[in-house]
């Protein structure tokens, strides 16, 4: 193993359509974050790329292991740039990929190596920056499995399946701000709407924010309060009620303004 050295990063964005669709049939996030990551001299030494999908091109028939389109797309990206590359999930919860099989692997890898490679090659040499980490512990309502969100509208509301000896009754949220960039990871599947919200709230104050789904922990699918109030596959897996979703936004909204510092007065 080398011994630790100095490293440089800069970040960037592109936008990548027309290989998802939703789950809940609302609006996706196309953008797809590239961290770079250079020796001082320049060298690359590493890329990480952020996008929203699930990796479930190759559905329930393959019995191979495979890293599916993400895996695709690192390969490729590992192929053009020479350097190790890591991909981070984004707020995926709704989100799965429309081409299929292998054919599908393949072109939505292209698509997304392509997006990531373009924006490798344009970001400028990274800078010296600083680093710094903030973290909470965010107390969720008592899990369980609603029946009716899993089976059907005519099932009773209070119908539910204590989940309680067997999740977390909290969720570590951590916010990581390299520079101007800033990364806030969730314990689970974020609904897109949720994912939004969070990069919203970095606006102005970061010139990216990017959210690393299924990070630190997984407990599941959060969605909004509408959405977990729809019965559906992921309000299936919604496990901690129609607030839990917006519990966990806003603990890391918190930690964005907390890692921006205090807004400037007018």
């Amino acid at each position: 193993m080398e011994a630790p050295r100095p490293a440089r990063v800069v970040a960037g964005k592109s936008t990548v359509t027309g290989i998802a669709t939703s789950r809940l049939d609302q609006p996706l996030d196309p953008e797809l974050g590239v961290l770079k990551v250079t020796a001082v001299d320049g060298r690359p030494v590493a890329l990480v790329w952020n996008y929203a999908i699930h990796g479930t091109a190759l559905g329930h028939g393959n019995f191979q292991i495979s890293g599916d389109l993400m895996g695709d797309a690192s390969a490729r990206l590992e192929r053009e740039t020479g350097v190790p590359v890591l991909f981070v999930n984004g707020a995926a919860g709704d989100v799965s990929p429309i081409g299929r099989n292998w054919p599908g692997v393949e072109s939505a890898g292209s698509t997304l190596a392509g997006s990531a490679l373009a924006t490798w090659h344009t970001l400028p040499p990274g800078r010296d920056e600083a680093l710094s980490i903030v973290e909470s512990r965010v107390a969720l309502p008592s899990p369980g499995v609603s029946v009716r969100n899993c089976t059907g509208h005519w099932m009773p509301h209070r119908l539910r399946i204590g989940l309680a000896r067997a999740l977390a009754s909290s969720a570590a949220i951590t916010a990581v701000r390299i520079g101007e960039t800033a990364w806030v990871t969730v314990p689970g599947e974020l609904q897109t709407r949720l994912g939004l919200d969070i990069k919203a709230a970095g606006h102005g104050r970061f010139e990216q924010t990017f959210v690393a789904g299924y990070s630190n922990d997984y407990l599941g699918y959060f969605l909004t309060a509408r959405d977990y109030d729809r019965p559906s596959y992921v309000a299936c897996g919604s496990f901690y009620g129609e607030r839990g979703g917006e519990l966990v936004r806003d603990a890391a909204v918190e930690l964005l303004n907390r890692l921006a510092g205090p807004r400037p007065r007018g």
